[in-house]
Order: structure tokens, then sequence, then C-alpha cells
């Protein structure tokens, strides 16, 4: 294998990653960012609709603090709730001095990039910063095997164009790879974002909290030909949300919160679903009567007005809509300094939990990469400067070469596709204990293929090989997670416990990885006054 070592690496190129690039850059440290894909594309910044969340003077503040609360459904951990709302101005106002083409409007910054990926503006804001300051990026590198030992790290990194192995390694690393969506059949995020940086936390020794809580953005484009394209919340607010019976869904299901697809994405998700999956009813959006004013209301309707209301026809007629895969609000379990349970190893993003709770604010995900990715730079490099050189041949001996073998003839394509459909429809918007137990007997089963199958083989399926035996990792945590809290809050809903149930579930799930098993346990959410 070849050799490459820097002060610290950044895994993934998505906001988070990019901005943790900058601080560490700006401590003097030699940085390197490595994507699985091309730098900034095929994250979920790119896809996002650029909006981010963040007040300016106390009252705003006050306000973004007590709706993410609120929206967390009580397992917020209030310290980095604390720490996002309290940095955002300041990170908002960054980009702003960097060049970003965005607009603040009440409270949130919107980016004008072009729909609909307007995070790629976002994108291109952090890459120039990052190129004036001389960050260094490894693109289309696949991390296999992540390795911390005294305070460094090494990664085991296949390179897709080549289809060769090379080792990375560090005085310390950040993980900033993003969430899992993509493990759902329906979903908004690249198709590649399957928790890679999950399973190398866990495998490397960090302990991860509130798998079972995956979000679903209720309100995505459906129907045959359409992709799932996220329908603004103001704008949804302004049409009516109906099923084929022309009942009204925001009052059949009571609910009140405004606008109903950003305050309200648990509740709103497990109405339409059970609309469409149970109840055998199409659901959907009318805006024929919304206004150009309106469609102009907010950027982030403006932005969409062109592709939604005419090349999906949103403007002329209802629009099938229905839930997807949008956030993953558990993950790595990190401190205020975004230091995960193993020495050298910093994480921030969507690939961390703790922030949003059980449920996640729309706006923060951006604000979030922002806050936190600086952090994690700042922190990263102040442990890279305590840390010798000689770390880099102790670990490059516990990187190995997996022998060759023939070209597996199972069709990866095929268990992908059963993996996805199976997190859909058993622990996807609605759970019950009977599907979930199906579900996991699924993935176990595709886990143990997925083994099976050779890694030396040709370089694609090589790739989709590795990123299956990752995706039936995360996908079995979702589950277990999902089976041992047997209430339902935010968006874990559990058909069979409907009720939240704050005197025993209130807290956090927590699972690592001894001796080879799957160790959980439960801590309950401390109280604050």
């Amino acid at each position: 294998m070849e050799r490459f070592s820097c002060d610290v690496l950044v895994l993934g190129s998505g906001a988070a990653g990019l901005r943790a690039a900058i601080s560490a850059r700006e401590a003097g440290l030699r940085v390197c960012v490595v994507s699985k894909g091309p730098v900034g594309k095929s994250t979920c910044t790119w896809l996002s609709a650029g909006v981010m969340a963040g007040g300016f003077n106390t009252a705003t503040i006050k306000a973004h603090l007590e709706r993410t609360l609120l929206a967390g459904r009580g397992i917020n951990q209030p310290e980095l709730v604390e720490i996002l709302v309290n940095e955002a101005p300041q990170r908002l106002d960054e980009l702003r001095r960097w060049g970003i083409e965005a607009e603040f409007r009440n409270g949130y910054l919107f980016a004008k990039g072009h729909p609909p990926v307007q995070g790629e503006e976002i994108i291109r804001c952090l890459i120039n910063r990052n190129r004036e300051l001389g960050t260094e990026f490894l693109s289309k590198f696949m991390v296999t095997d992540l390795v911390m030992e005294d305070g460094a790290g090494m990664l085991k990194v296949l390179d897709q164009p080549s289809g060769e192995w090379q080792a990375l390694s560090a005085k310390a690393i950040i993980l900033a790879t993003g969430g899992a969506s993509a493990l759902y059949s329906r979903h908004d995020n690249p198709k590649r974002m399957l928790g890679d940086g999950q399973r190398l936390a866990l495998e490397a020794g960090a302990v991860l909290q509130d798998m079972e809580f995956v979000q679903f953005y209720p309100l995505c484009l459906s129907g045959p030909g359409t992709p799932p394209l996220v329908i603004p919340p103001k704008l949804a607010d302004q049409g009516r949300l109906v099923n084929d019976l022309g009942e009204d869904i925001l009052v059949k299901y009571g609910i009140q919160e405004r606008p109903a697809g950003e305050k309200a994405r648990d509740i709103l998700s497990q109405a339409i679903f059970t609309e469409i999956y149970r109840n055998g009813q199409n659901v959907n959006l009318d805006l024929g009567d919304v206004s150009d004013q309106q469609w102009q209301g907010d950027p982030f309707s403006a932005s969409v007005e062109h592709i939604l209301g005419n090349q999906y026809g949103a403007k002329h007629h209802p629009v099938q809509v229905a839930p997807a895969g949008h956030h993953v609000m558990g993950g790595v379990k990190i401190n205020c300094d975004c230091a995960t349970s193993v020495p050298g190893l910093f994480a921030a993003g969507e690939v961390t939990g703790g922030l949003h709770g059980a449920n996640r604010m729309g706006g923060n995900a951006l604000t979030e990469t922002l806050v936190f990715g600086a952090q994690a730079g700042v922190s990263a490099a102040h442990w890279a400067k305590g840390i010798s050189d000689s770390h880099d041949n102790i670990l490059f001996e516990r990187m190995y070469e997996r022998p060759g073998t023939e070209d597996s003839k199972l069709s990866i394509t095929d268990l992908q596709t059963r993996l996805r459909k199976t997190m859909w429809e058993e622990a996807g918007v609605i759970r019950n204990e009977n599907g979930l137990i199906r579900a996991l007997d699924t993935v176990n089963e595709l886990r143990e293929i997925a083994l099976s199958i050779p890694t030396e083989c040709s370089r694609q399926g090589r790739v989709d090989t590795i990123e299956l035996r990752s995706a039936t990792r995360i996908a079995g945590l979702i589950i277990q997670g999902a089976l041992k809290r047997k209430e339902s809050r935010g968006a874990h809903f559990r058909e069979d416990f409907p009720q939240q149930n704050d005197e025993e579930w209130r807290g956090h799930l927590h699972v690592r990885v001894i001796n080879g098993n799957n160790e959980w346990d439960f801590q309950p959410q401390i109280q604050t006054e």
C-alpha cells in the first residue's frame, strides 16, 4: 500500500468537513479532506435547500433555542443546543464575509444556489476558503478501516478509480461523513449516504447514541416518474393537503404547528404514511390557489417555483406527496469539544447524535455543520499539536491486505434494494415489534451474505460490497434501538407503544462494541432547571 500522512485528516467534504478543515488549517497544521465522491458533491449539503437557522439578537437566539428544544421532544443534549444557538450568528456571518451568495430573512440564511441544489453555494464558498488556506483534498477515496492508537489514527482507503489500497495516517481524525437516510427506499439524500462514518466510529471503539431516531421529511414529491423533491414548508401551508376523499390531512390528524413541514415533521410524516400505506389513499398537495406573491414569499419557495410549479406542474394540478428519509438524529456521541469517546477521534455534523434529540427542527442541519465543524477543527488541531510523528509506523503494521478471490456471482444491487425496501416498510415512519423483528432477521441475513462476498474482485464490485457491509451494520443498529425503545417520541413512532413515556424513556440509548459484541445501555436525560 502507498502511504500518506498529515496532521489532521477530515473524512467528508460536506459543510461540516469543509468547515472543520478551515479551523484546523487556520491553526497552522497540514490538513487533508478525504471524500468518497467528488469534493463537495454527493453530499447532503450540496443537495440541500441551503436554509440555515440562526438568530442575530437576544430575542431571536432565545426563540431559536426554544424551537430547537421543542422539536427535540425532551431529549436534546442542552449543552450542545446552547452552543448551536449562541455560535450560529458568528458562523453564518463568516459565510457572508467569505463571499457566499445568500439572503438573510426572518431568522434564516438562504443560500442562492441553482435549484434543486441550493446548497451548492455553501460548498462553493467553503471550498474557496479552503483553497485560499492551502487545504489538501483526496477525492473518490473510500475509507474501509479506521484504527486509533495512542491518540493517533490511520485509515485504510480504496482509491476507487485505480482500485488500489492506500494507508492514510494523521495525528487527529475528524469524522464528517453525514448520515444514513439512503438506507431507505424513499429518501432525498445522496444514494451512497449509508452510515459509513457511524460504522467506522463504532469499530474504532466509539460510543453511538440515539440510532433509532430517523427523520422523514413529510412533503416530498411522489408518484410515477418524479424525484423526492422537498416541498418548502411555508409553501405547503399555503396550499391544501388532502387525501382522495378530500379530507384535509392537517385537520384530520389535529396537526396545529405551523409551518407543519418544519415544526411537526414527525407527526405529519406519520399521518401521510398512514393515509398512503395503511389506508390506501393518495395524498395530494393542491397549490392551485397560491398566488405569485406567495410563491415568492420566502427564498426557499421562490427557488423551487420553476422546477416544482412549472416542470412538475404544481401550479396547474395537485401533486402527489409522501414522506422520504431525510436526516438521522442519532450517531457518534460527542462532548462540547466534538471529541468522541476515542482519544484523537473527533466528529461533527450529521454523523453525530445528541443535538437534535428525537426530532430535528428545520434549518438546524446546516447550521450544525458550521458550528460544530468549526469546533471540531479547533479541537483536532489542538490535539494534533500534542502528538509525535512516531505513531505512523506502529499504526501501519495494523493495516493489512485481504487475499484476492474470484468475483461474486451475487447481485449487490438486488441485495441493496432488498435492504432499502425492508427498512422502509418495517423500520421506517411507523414501527411495531413484529415488523422490527422481521426487519432485523432480514438485515442479519443480508449482513451474513455481504460478509461472505469477497472484496478483492472487480473495482465496482468491491466498492458495492464494502458499502453493503457498512449499510447492514448501521441498519441493524437502527432496528435494535427501535426495538429497545418501547415508547413513541418524535421521529420514532411505535404503534404498539404510541405514547411518549418520560418516566422510563426520557434519555439516550448508547451502544458500543465490546469483545466483538454490541453492548447497549440507557442513560437518563440529565434534568436542568
